[in-house]
């Protein structure tokens, strides 16, 4: 193991490092076996030393032995190598595999029996307090593997990042520009509120109008019952409850299919008067106000079980849905029963008012990725207007009231544990204002904290075990699904993302291999 440790460190130093070094008596070829002893050198002959051969060894003492060799001991390499005895690379190659470099890897070495991924999920939660995403596990296992660096200096890395916030020793900036809008499933990509309205001001007369499709193989035939309750949490939402009850009572199937139900979290401006007009007309809007002021999900746990529907979505009070929004997410239920959560990509609005066609016409769109383990612990891709079984809340419970404004990335994130079924719809049918006085766009907002929290809190048991393992029980692990080994280039294993590509090549062997054998049958 000390040999091979030694040839990598080698071939990097080497390769990367000191190769201008290493042209030195390239003539040599003589590979004589090396002093006893780093510090039993042979002794010096009378021979004038080579500088980029004492550069060469005076950077190997400190990047493998971290201290700087004598003068002694600069002269003994210097000599063996003037009388012919070693090369330069037999040189480099003894210092790497010394027993004092074995001394010193050793000595860095933190945990050396758990594997690298392992080690790096330690690490986040330690000193970052959130779970590494599966990039950052890939990317910090590649160094760790390649020895860009060890152990202990991706801990002191780490851990430098901490003390830097703990100690206050840089500025922090506000989390959030309500002028600059992050555009989910992209990653430092913004829309801009002044493109937005600029844009939005050369179509305010000229905005195409929404022409509803219906594709015939997933038209509902559902009789005229309730399936969808649409919770709503009200608090301070006097400019924008008008617009909300006429965009939803519009929806296609809200007199057939669907109850509104507003919890008003004791609200100070009256939209009491607002919801019992549009309640005269339609009995299938349920209107509560709790007695004191309360937060979002527990609103929002009050409407899960006032619900009636088999199915249910949350519609906050400034967004707005496409006339046939909730038609749409409901036929996927309807057509595959398989499916627990829907969700789609959204619009962007900086304008609280603006009509949807208008912002559909903007085209500031999301980018929010097909939800699998991995990318939810990045991206909270159900984050705008998604529908989702009522009868999840029966196996996973209710929402976490301890969170203000991540409750719901918390319930996403137990649903992916159980294995639950998410389905993106390739069509955004739902308009997301960026309002500078909601709870999520706020400066001040705690979602990124409460975000961090939450992949501590499920990163274990969502993160695979296939990435955080060790190289021989991931290459075990694939053996035992295909049944059969699976050859991986070294070259392969230098990339960060290796692991992937090793699983899309086992598949592939798997495949022919099933074809070969299937061909050989029909035979």
């Amino acid at each position: 193991m000390a040999n091979e440790l030694g040839w990598k460190h080698a071939k990097r130093w080497v390769r990367v490092l000191l190769s201008p070094l290493l042209r030195v008596r390239q003539a040599t070829r003589s590979t004589a076996t090396a002093p006893n002893g780093l510090r039993e050198a042979a002794s010096p002959r009378a021979s004038a030393s080579d500088p980029q051969l004492d550069e060469l060894v005076v950077q190997l003492y400190r990047l493998a032995l971290e201290r700087t060799p004598s003068a002694e001991e600069r002269a003994n390499w210097s000599s063996a190598v003037s009388s012919g005895g070693m090369t330069s690379v037999s040189v480099a190659l003894t210092i790497l595999n010394s027993a004092e470099a074995d001394a010193v890897r050793n000595r860095s070495a933190l945990v050396p029996e758990v594997a690298d991924g392992r080690y790096v999920q330690f690490l986040y939660a330690t000193f970052l307090n959130r779970s590494p995403i599966a990039f950052e596990i890939a990317y910090w296992s590649n160094q760790l593997r390649q020895q860009s660096l060890d152990r202990s200096k991706l801990a002191l890395t780490l851990f430098s990042r901490f003390a830097v916030k703990a100690l206050g020793t840089q500025v922090v900036e506000p989390n959030n520009d309500p002028s600059l809008a992050p555009r989910m499933g992209r990653d430092n990509e913004f829309f801009d509120a002044n493109v937005w309205e600029g844009t939005a001001k050369s179509l305010r007369s000229s905005a195409p109008q929404f022409q509803p499709r219906v594709f015939p193989s997933l038209a509902l035939g559902t009789p005229d019952e309730l399936a969808i309750s649409i919770i709503t949490s009200l608090y301070k939402g006097g400019a924008y409850i008008e617009q909300f009850l006429k965009n939803i009572t519009q929806q296609s199937i809200f007199t057939k299919h669907c109850e509104l139900i507003v919890i008003d979290a004791d609200s100070p401006e009256g939209e009491e008067a607002a919801i019992a007009t549009y309640a005269r007309q339609f009995p299938n809007i349920i209107y509560h106000r709790a007695a004191s002021r309360i937060g979002i999900y527990e609103a929002w746990n009050l409407g899960v079980q006032l619900a009636r529907g088999r199915y249910l979505t949350n519609a906050n009070l400034d967004d707005l849905r496409r006339i046939d929004s909730l038609e749409r997410q409901m036929e996927i239920f309807e057509k595959f029963p398989f499916v627990d959560i829907v969700y789609q990509d959204f619009f962007y609005s900086f304008d609280g008012h603006a009509p949807f066609d208008l912002s559909a016409a903007v085209g500031m769109i999301s980018d929010v990725p097909i939800v699998t383990a991995n990318n939810l612990m990045h991206s909270n891709s159900p984050h705008n207007a998604p529908m989702w079984r009522r009868s999840l809340h029966d196996e996973l419970g209710l929402f976490d009231t301890s969170y203000r404004s991540a409750g719901d990335y918390d319930f996403w994130l137990r649903c992916v544990e159980k294995k639950k079924c998410f389905f993106k719809m390739n069509d955004p049918h739902v308009v997301y204002y960026v309002n500078p006085e909601g709870l999520s766009t706020q400066p001040d907002t705690r979602g990124i904290d409460e975000a961090a929290q939450i992949t501590l809190r499920h990163g274990a048991q969502v993160i695979s075990e296939a990435l955080l393992g060790s190289d021989e029980e991931f290459e075990a692990r694939l053996a035992r699904i295909t049944g059969a080994h699976v050859d991986i280039p070294e070259a392969l294993k230098d990339t960060v993302h290796w692991r992937y590509s090793a699983a899309q090549l086992a598949l592939r062997q798997w495949s022919s291999a099933s074809r070969r054998s299937q061909a050989k049958g029909l035979n």
